[in-house]
């Protein structure tokens, strides 16, 4: 677990830095994006909203306006909100 967590800052961190230029560039980025914000494990889960949360941050307003936003990460973070694990 400890090292399935760096890698996942790792992504998240290389995330941060291409914004989503870089995720329009390499598809990638977003398919282990989305990976770790869908994992069984729900600390991972968390961890991937938090990281959500934090890079809506930075630029709200493209961000919030982008297709994605709709398609990728509202369901996401929705789904989050909607899980039934009692210990969050």
């Amino acid at each position: 677990m400890p090292k399935r967590k760096r890698g996942n800052r790792l992504v998240f961190s290389i995330a941060k830095n291409i914004g989503e230029e870089g995720i329009d560039k390499d598809p990638l980025m977003l398919k282990l994006i989305m990976s770790i914000c869908d994992d069984n494990n729900h600390r991972i889960r968390k961890d991937g909203c938090v990281f959500l949360k934090e890079y809506f941050k930075m630029d709200k307003e493209m961000i919030v306006n982008s297709p994605r936003f709709q398609e990728a990460y509202l369901p996401l973070l929705l789904d989050f909100l909607n899980d039934e694990d009692p210990f969050i």
